[in-house]
């Protein structure tokens, strides 16, 4: 349990720095931009994989029934959160991001708490609970910032974005008994 619980803070305690512009900006200053950028991603993968090999021996003791609304909506919400995952990570220049400004981090609140609902374990809980925490205070933080997204959008990046991401989405769904040991029903 050490292991996953050491990651998870690691994690977050990382993001939640980056996800706090005045904190960011002055380790960025302290270090170099260039030094800044290494640390957070060497932490990062750090973190993934104290998570990932943490996750197999944290206890899975069972929190709470999940929700069979959230099972049933899983397929669709969770595509949904996979194409604003591409749209904001590939910085896609669509209507959909102008108008939600930051889409990876929506995506991931949408990612986050369709799992948490869906799931009742206490690992399942942590990991979820955690990047549900953590989206919605980063969101909150840069909109409160100012960060906003402005360009003038195009119709061709939304739609590479939702290609792309329905994409994923389906080799994901297809291959997540593989690669998480869970069937997508």
């Amino acid at each position: 349990m050490w292991m996953f619980v050491s990651g998870l803070v690691i994690f977050f305690v990382v993001h939640f720095i980056t996800a706090t512009p005045s904190v960011r900006n002055k380790l960025a200053k302290i270090t170099g931009e260039n030094a800044w950028k290494a640390l957070v991603a060497l932490g990062s993968l750090s973190a993934v994989v104290l998570i990932c090999f943490g996750w197999k021996f944290a206890p899975n003791t069972v929190l709470f029934a999940p929700s069979a609304l959230a099972i049933r909506l899983a397929p669709m919400l969770v595509s949904t959160a996979l194409v604003l995952f591409v749209i904001g990570g590939g910085n896609l220049r669509g209507h959909i991001r102008r108008n939600l400004h930051h889409p990876m981090l929506v995506g991931t609140i949408l990612w986050s708490g369709t799992h948490l609902l869906a799931n009742g374990g206490l690992r399942e809980t942590m990991l979820f609970g955690s990047f549900l925490v953590f989206s919605v205070y980063a969101l909150c933080s840069l909109l409160i910032a100012g960060k906003r997204a402005t360009f003038v959008p195009a119709w061709k990046w939304d739609a590479i974005g939702l290609a792309i991401g329905l994409f994923v989405a389906i080799g994901i769904m297809h291959s997540h008994k593989w690669l998480f040991g869970v069937a997508v029903s």
